[in-house]
């Protein structure tokens, strides 16, 4: 009897622990929810067991909310924080693939964002790894976009090009159901997967400047601009900035081949009569900042110099 009584008492406070983490993240107080779950989890381990399934697929939840607070102090720039809750989530998603994946392509944020790249691009390469053998994968384009950025700041850009390349090729694939000619209009795009979409255009067009092939570069610039403008407006960030670099590749590319403004007005002009090819539009993100998923222009910075800083 005694020990029915403390089993229903502890079932009892799990169930109030499970509720009060349910309330406080519909409060937005989600560090606070998070205590609130290492507590349940540490109660279902002394109740249901270390290995059990219900230990682990609260291990699962844990971690995700570990992944969902780090990259919102990524942007607060509280660096110690979110290391702390990206090598947690490390912990907790020893048996969820999906999780890992996601934990790492944020340790990469991370040391990107600390000027480590080598590290960066270790934590996205298991990364990839991991989500090719995965029969499902959320957005698997940012995972290559976020690899393009980093090979490109390490001055590798023909590997950043094929990484920015695979992952236009998952957008398309993506969204074809819903921008471009084989759209059947009954799902409307979400702005954040148009911004990335914007983006790998962005980042093949940064690579092909790198390159020294600027024909193919403003091409991409301009897809990208289109694409932002006509699904997320004018006025949008992402529009904004993908417009400047345009704007500014342009005027780095007249500034070293005079010949080239010329070329540009040809083209331009082929483009309003209609003897070029045609427009095309191609056919977010895991709670990540966007901006990690850019590359640099060459003006940007000076991918050379971040290479030979490092001594990872």
């Amino acid at each position: 009897m005694v020990e029915v009584e403390s089993t229903n008492a502890e079932l009892i406070a799990l169930q109030r622990i499970d509720e009060t983490c349910t309330q406080l993240q519909q409060q937005g107080n989600y560090l606070e929810a998070l205590e609130c779950m290492e507590r349940g989890l540490v109660l279902r381990q002394h109740f249901f067991g270390a290995d059990s399934d219900e230990v682990w697929r609260a291990c699962k939840i844990v971690g995700e909310m570990c992944n969902l607070l780090a990259m919102t102090y990524l942007q607060q720039e509280d660096f110690a924080m979110v290391l702390e809750l990206l090598k947690k989530a490390e912990i907790l998603t020893e048996r969820d693939n999906a999780g890992r994946a996601v934990t790492f392509n944020n340790l990469a944020c991370y040391y990107r964002r600390q000027g480590k790249l080598h590290a960066s691009l270790k934590y996205l390469q298991r990364a990839l790894k991991i989500e090719s053998k995965l029969e499902h994968v959320d957005n698997p384009a940012d995972t290559f976009l976020n690899t393009c950025a980093v090979l490109s700041q390490l001055g590798r850009h023909r590997d950043a090009l094929a990484k920015a390349q695979q992952a236009l090729i998952l957008l398309q694939e993506e969204l074809s159901n819903m921008i471009g000619p084989m759209a059947d209009g009954n799902e409307p795009p979400k702005a954040d997967r148009i911004a990335v979409l914007s983006i790998a255009y962005h980042n093949v067009g940064v690579e092909y400047e790198f390159l020294k092939q600027f024909d193919l570069c403003l091409q991409q610039y301009r897809k990208g601009v289109e694409v932002s403008e006509r699904f997320l407006g004018p006025d949008h960030s992402i529009t904004i900035t993908l417009r400047n670099s345009c704007i500014a590749a342009r005027r780095a590319i007249v500034a070293k081949d005079p010949h080239a403004q010329m070329k540009m007005l040809s083209n331009k002009t082929k483009s309003r009569t209609g003897r070029s090819t045609r427009k095309e539009y191609a056919t977010g993100t895991r709670g990540r900042p966007m901006e990690t998923l850019l590359s640099p222009r060459p003006e940007d910075g000076d991918s050379q110099a971040a290479e030979e800083k490092e001594n990872f």
